[in-house]
């Protein structure tokens, strides 16, 4: 863990932290996923935290973190010193991203890769997509439950510029 602006511990996180303010005064970590600037200029973040869970196992309740995202105006996020954002995916409002990670849904039995990679101008995009960076386009074909789009073939242009 490293120490935040304050002098507490940081709670470990899969991705940068930034300080969450609510509605009602209490301050909170959260893991920025994304950032998109709209198109009225303002900037909102994807965070996610983790709550408590009951969750079965065996039989027996037991408590688990769960994850839980939501989104923020940039306003109520403070950047903590040492976090690394640079890697971030970011949007802007009418810009397309150069790669996209898709999460497809599937009906019936029949099951694909649980992720699909695109080029951000790709057609065949069609359920819930996230920008990505090149790095974690890359990342994202080595994993087994994700594939490339047959459609862009964005692992051409990926292995080729690793």
């Amino acid at each position: 863990m490293s120490a935040g602006s304050e002098g507490e511990e940081l709670p470990q996180a899969d991705g940068p932290l930034v300080r969450v303010r609510l509605h009602d005064g209490q301050r909170l970590y959260a893991v920025v996923r994304r950032r998109r600037r709209e198109a009225d200029g303002r900037w909102w973040y994807d965070l996610r935290i983790h709550l408590p869970s009951a969750t079965e196992t065996r039989g027996r309740l037991t408590d688990e973190p769960a994850p839980v995202d939501f989104r923020a105006p940039a306003e109520r996020c403070e950047p903590i010193a040492g976090q690394a954002y640079d890697q971030v995916p970011t949007e802007r409002h009418g810009i397309t991203p150069a790669w996209v990670v898709e999460e497809p849904v599937y009906f019936g039995v029949d099951r694909g890769p649980a992720r699909i990679v695109h080029r951000g101008a790709c057609r065949a995009c069609r359920d819930l997509a996230r920008p990505a960076t090149t790095d974690q386009a890359r990342t994202a074909l080595t994993r087994p439950d994700t594939a490339p789009c047959p459609v862009c073939r964005p692992d051409r242009q990926l292995n080729a510029a690793a």
